[in-house]
């Protein structure tokens, strides 16, 4: 808006706020459009009463004005659907909701501060989707299998490594530094379980042979999905 003046207390309609938008090129002043703004603070929960919204288009209209009406609560569907459709002198209607919306993409009235989270960037970082089950066997027992979603990320396959979701190395046999892994029910292969336990080593010709990472070094992030069955270990690998 180029010009926005504050109405005085009046019975014209409610009118809070009166604007002047200037038009492009020189067209000796011809080229603008006028607003009437009418401004109601209520609590969310509350409905705009239809009566005050045709008050402010009679207004409007009479002022060959754009109306704008702007609320904290709420216009009701009635309400909406008779100032959606098209008229000589526009309504525009801004609820509660609306209001914050266009406030944020404006920068408008909110302030943001950094607020550090382990949890969230642990699952951010990490990717685990965990879940748990027990299959019965003819014999009466039961065996546990452990399967697990975590993506294989840029940094993964830039240093030729394979990150291990912590539920699996839990329950992997700690005296051993090696692994075999069945990747996509084809190829078997025996990795090596770093000192740090955090990561499988010796994975760059599976990540050639899956596309994540092609000839010319570019890389393709994946999901891998893991499963642990009787101590088997097993991956599927899917390029995001």
């Amino acid at each position: 808006m180029d010009e926005v003046v504050v109405t005085q207390r009046s019975k014209d309609g409610g009118i809070d706020l009166t604007a002047i938008r200037n038009g492009i090129g020189d067209l000796g002043g011809q080229d603008f459009r006028r607003y009437c703004i009418q401004a109601k603070r209520y609590k969310p929960s509350n409905t705009i009463n239809i009566k005050d919204v045709r008050e402010l288009s009679y207004v409007a209209n009479r002022n060959k004005a754009v109306g704008i009406f702007i609320t904290t609560a709420k216009f009701s569907k009635t309400t909406k659907e008779e100032f959606s459709e098209e008229q000589v002198t526009p309504i525009i209607l801004i609820d509660g909701k609306t209001l914050i919306d266009s406030c944020i993409d404006n920068e408008l009235g909110f302030v943001y501060k950094p607020n550090f989270n382990k949890q969230y960037m642990d699952r951010l970082m990490f990717s685990e989707t965990v879940t748990s089950e027990s299959v019965s066997q003819p014999s009466g027992t039961e065996e546990n299998i452990i399967k697990v979603e975590k993506k294989i990320t840029a940094n993964d396959i830039r240093a030729r490594i394979l990150s291990l979701p912590k539920v699996i190395l839990d329950n992997l046999d700690s005296t051993k530094n090696k692994v075999t892994v069945c990747f996509n029910n084809e190829i078997q292969k025996e990795l090596t379980i770093n000192k740090g336990r955090n990561y499988l080593a010796g994975v760059t010709e599976i990540y050639r042979k899956y596309g994540l990472l092609t000839e010319d070094d570019s890389i393709f992030p994946a999901i891998a999905l893991w499963k642990l069955k009787n101590k088997e270990l097993s991956i599927d690998i899917k390029i995001i």
